[in-house]
């Protein structure tokens, strides 16, 4: 290989993407962490991906749980996104101040998430030093709150290792 570690995430920081918590429930204990990688693999059956680092703690809790959920973010939740990318939150006072609900799977939802949707792990994949966790999709709900201007809240994105909007990007 001709480039480092770094130089390789430096590259894929140029690729924008949304940003979401995935959250699950294990032993009436709420988990969660803030994911980047995340895709829809197929219509039918309706799956989807998230890759976790092997060494979080959530890895091994969605590997017990087989249930998640993605909660995708809204520009105004960044403060969701900084709190859950702390090495892995689980429960206590990190849902403590968070409008939620439970999915049909027990995992935690975001009220004011701009979408979510609720997982059942049907496989898991060895990715170096992840696991692509393979979800059917159980349920799911996407938010057409606009704000006080009439407008529809943007999404959350990250380019090059910082939040933006889309407005940003344009």
């Amino acid at each position: 290989m001709s480039f480092t570690a770094p130089e390789f995430r430096r590259a894929l920081a140029r690729f924008a993407t949304g940003v979401t918590v995935v959250t699950t429930v294990f032993e009436d204990k709420f988990y969660g962490l803030t994911v980047s990688a995340f895709c829809s693999v197929s219509l039918n059956p309706f799956l989807e991906l998230i890759s976790i680092e092997k060494t979080s703690q959530t890895h091994d809790i969605l590997h017990k749980s087989q249930v998640y959920a993605v909660n995708i973010l809204t520009v105004q939740q960044q403060y969701l996104s900084e709190r859950f990318a702390r090495k892995d939150v689980e429960g206590g006072k990190t849902f403590d101040d968070i409008k939620l609900h439970t999915a049909e799977t027990g995992a935690p939802l975001f009220d004011e998430a701009l979408a979510y949707i609720d997982c059942r792990v049907v496989a898991a994949y060895d990715g170096g030093d992840h696991t692509l966790f393979l979800g059917e999709v159980v349920n799911l709900y996407y938010n057409d709150q606009v704000d006080l201007a009439g407008q529809e809240l943007p999404p959350l994105l990250y380019f090059r290792s910082h939040y933006c909007t889309t407005q940003e990007l344009i």
